[in-house]
């Protein structure tokens, strides 16, 4: 209840404890600014001069607060303690926390989380009634209780499009092509001008261009282009070797031909193609392979064996390089 009249002033000076005040208006909002939480209700809980006790009507105020607090459940209290203008400054601002500390703890008593006040003590400041200084002004000499919402939850960010929290599928490397050095052994050199046959071993070095392509994580299809110089026999001259080839691949992996020395690749295959050139009979050529791609490097054996040769009469072809993936 709210005291105006001039009876109800002199009674409250010679008060020994403390009436309340109840407001349940809401304050407007500041201006000029960044914008308050919304108010709920102020509670005023008035004390008698000097004193820091809470009498009936002090508690029912009190009360009617923490009520209040159970029906939002999630409001916030602000408790301010005020003096008149009596008395040191520094004392008034000891008066005015000490009253404060008593509203809040009652508070909590009553069941409001003491993580939901928060205690100010504004001493003879921001008076209820402007008065000069030495004023036993009794509406000065209160705690405010203040409820507000508590501020909105930061804003949830919409959920993307499906096709946007989809885990995005790995880049897959499945093609490469490669340049290395190349080796060959021919075991049967049919490169004399008299047409007689020898058995010594030439060998053709060079370069091997590569293609490979992953068809499947465990099959690949490959096609090799060698340009070589045939040397140690009596037809010496450049030459060219071309294959294509089925592997079939150890490891399989699903991100495909890899950059790092983690990705290996054994594999096993099948070449048919044809080998030319000075020093040998122009021929098609069959036979396995055995490899290992260790990240970007390049290693292969071959066994070419020409279609008029017997079987033991082939051509070791090895390649060594780097491979570039796409």
């Amino acid at each position: 209840m709210i005291r105006t009249t001039g009876f109800c002033v002199m009674l409250s000076l010679i008060a020994p404890a403390a009436y309340a005040q109840t407001s349940s208006e809401t304050e407007p909002m500041a201006t000029g600014g960044a914008a308050t939480q919304p108010q709920l209700g102020t509670h005023q809980v008035f004390f008698g001069l000097g004193s820091t006790e809470l009498d009936s009507d002090a508690l029912a105020a009190v009360t009617a607060a923490a009520n209040e607090y159970r029906r939002t459940g999630t409001a916030e209290l602000t408790v301010t303690g005020h003096t008149d203008t009596t008395g040191s400054a520094e004392l008034n601002e000891e008066v005015s926390r000490r009253r404060a500390e008593t509203v809040a703890q009652e508070l909590v008593r009553l069941g409001v989380p003491e993580t939901a006040i928060t205690q100010r003590a504004e001493g003879e400041n921001d008076l209820l009634v402007p008065t000069g200084d030495g004023v036993a002004e009794p509406q000065n000499r209160r705690v405010q209780i203040t409820l507000q919402e508590p501020p909105p939850p930061p804003a949830v960010a919409e959920e993307p499009a499906m096709a946007m929290v989809e885990e995005v599928e790995k880049v897959v490397k499945r093609g490469r092509f490669g340049l290395g050095f190349y080796y060959g052994a021919n075991l049967l050199d049919q490169g004399d001008d008299s047409g007689e046959e020898t058995h010594s071993v030439t060998h053709l070095v060079g370069l091997n261009l590569t293609f490979d392509y992953l068809m499947t994580n465990w099959l690949n299809l490959s096609v090799e282009q060698a340009g070589f110089y045939n040397f140690n026999t009596d037809d010496e001259g450049i030459g060219g070797r071309t294959v294509a080839g089925l592997d079939f691949v150890f490891a399989p992996r699903e991100e495909g031909f890899g950059s790092t020395i983690t990705n290996l690749l054994p594999y096993v295959g099948l070449n048919i193609g044809g080998i030319y050139g000075s020093g040998l009979d122009d021929d098609f050529i069959w036979g396995p392979e055995i490899g290992l791609n260790i990240g970007p490097v390049i290693a292969k054996i071959a066994y070419d064996m020409p279609f008029d040769r017997d079987i033991d009469e082939g051509i070791i072809s090895t390649t060594l390089g780097l491979g570039f993936s796409f």
